[in-house]
């Protein structure tokens, strides 16, 4: 199991994003080329297996960007908090 930390938290965040985002634009596309509703059963399971299954599958490269990300930020604070501490004249 993972460490319940910020890092870890964004990624499952960006994780519920991508299927979030995924599942509704399945959902417009089931409902706009079938005969099924928005709400049919059907299309609401469909689409969240659609947009879970694209999640796990971007989940390598989604993990790699927040890591990315986070690292430059942590790089960026560690460099302004060595400036503030700088006391050279």
């Amino acid at each position: 199991m993972e460490a319940f930390s910020a890092r870890n938290v964004v990624k499952y965040v960006v994780r519920a994003a991508v299927h979030g985002r995924v599942a509704d634009i399945t959902t417009t596309i089931i409902t706009d080329h079938t005969r099924f509703e928005e709400d049919d059963t059907v299309v609401e399971i469909t689409s969240h297996v659609v947009g879970w299954g694209v999640a796990s599958r971007l989940q390598p490269y989604t993990d790699q960007m927040v890591d990315k990300v986070a690292d430059f930020v942590n790089e960026k604070r560690a460099a302004r908090a060595a400036k503030k501490t700088d006391t050279t004249e």
